[in-house]
């Protein structure tokens, strides 16, 4: 009687056994694992964006799902540009302060238009339709992430000031373009440094 109950036993164990190793993962396992991946995908575009922005230039991380990876792509970069345009106009309005708080400016609409009118052309024309720097998806079990780096030159914006006369010639004497010529600086020889990395690959 001790065996066969003994034998019983063993059985019902080896059964629990089977259907713990066999049991699938859950849909909050599968959460989990596509958070993790999805994190670490940003995690990768944020520390090169960090980079860049360091280094003096301006960038961005758009992100964004969808079952379509056509429409994950276009929405990160979407998104990313948007991200970049908030980041030139933060940037713009950084210098426009440090320039009339220096000249006594501030009171002056006209300067302040000009200010105003750069970030918008620059979004216009130099962010709306900009290609990413680099793009990355992950297929998860039922969605797509795509992630979109996006990166600008921070020359753009003297580019842009160039045309305003009248702002240009002002703000070439200011700190604030020595502060925009440093920045400037900084990133065209972080770029250098990185096509050396490059070619010696």
């Amino acid at each position: 009687m001790k065996k066969a109950l003994f034998f019983i036993e063993s059985i019902l164990t080896a059964v629990l056994f089977a259907g713990c190793a066999s049991t699938p993962d859950t849909p909050e396992q599968h959460s989990i694992e596509n958070a993790r991946e999805h994190k670490s995908l940003f995690d990768d575009f944020q520390k090169q964006s960090a980079k860049i922005v360091e280094s003096g230039g301006i960038a961005a991380v758009g992100i964004a799902e969808s079952r379509s990876l056509e429409i994950a792509l276009s929405k990160a970069k979407m998104n990313a540009r948007r991200e970049l345009a908030q980041m030139l106009e933060t940037k713009i309005e950084s210098l426009q302060k440090s320039f009339t708080e220096e000249t006594g400016l501030a009171a002056d609409a006209e300067i302040l238009s000009q200010f105003s009118s750069t970030a918008k052309s620059i979004t216009s024309q130099q962010i709306r339709g900009s290609a990413a720097k680099e793009l990355k998806y992950e297929a998860g079990s039922e969605t797509i992430t795509a992630c979109a780096l996006m990166e600008l030159n921070p020359k753009i914006i003297l580019d842009q000031f160039e045309k305003e006369e009248q702002l240009y010639t002002r703000f070439r004497a200011s700190k604030a373009y020595e502060e925009l010529d440093k920045e400037i600086k900084e990133y065209e020889a972080y770029k250098k440094e990185q096509q050396g990395l490059f070619s010696a690959q």
